[in-house]
């Protein structure tokens, strides 16, 4: 059976580096680290699957509550390495939030995903995953 781990220590926080930045490029790897922990204040947990040492898949998610759906769990990210893909291990992952999703009284779970990101929403949909809205955002600088 594989196992999902949490990332709690700095060493186990950086051991994601490589599953996160191939989702999050602008990522900074010198600030990482302390980057997850500002986020972990603030309710982000990031759990994590090895093979043989490595860290091939990663989810990053929060729970908090709207308006529109009442309480939630937000996935923020989910990434699995490129030669590791194809072995469920995002399957995994999501089958693991549905079930702290459910321990946790939320009525849904959600995501946003890329509109390019085509393979990663074949994933989504056959998880049952719909699409019921647009994302919008705007930069302030």
């Amino acid at each position: 059976m594989t196992e999902i781990k949490k990332a709690n220590t700095p060493h186990e926080i950086a051991s994601c580096w490589e599953a996160l930045f191939l989702l999050r490029p602008m990522l900074n790897q010198n600030e990482f680290v302390a980057q997850i922990q500002e986020m972990q204040k603030e309710g982000y947990s990031l759990l994590y699957i090895e093979e043989n040492g490595i860290v091939v898949s990663i989810a990053g998610y929060r729970i908090f509550s709207m308006l529109y759906c009442g309480k939630m769990l937000y996935i923020d990210d989910l990434s699995t390495l490129v030669t590791c893909r194809g072995k469920s291990y995002a399957s995994i992952l999501l089958n693991h939030l549905c079930e702290t999703a459910k321990q946790e009284n939320c009525k849904t779970i959600h995501l946003d995903s890329g509109h390019l990101r085509t393979t990663a929403h074949k994933l989504y949909f056959k998880e049952n995953f719909v699409i019921n809205a647009f994302h919008f955002s705007k930069s302030i600088q």
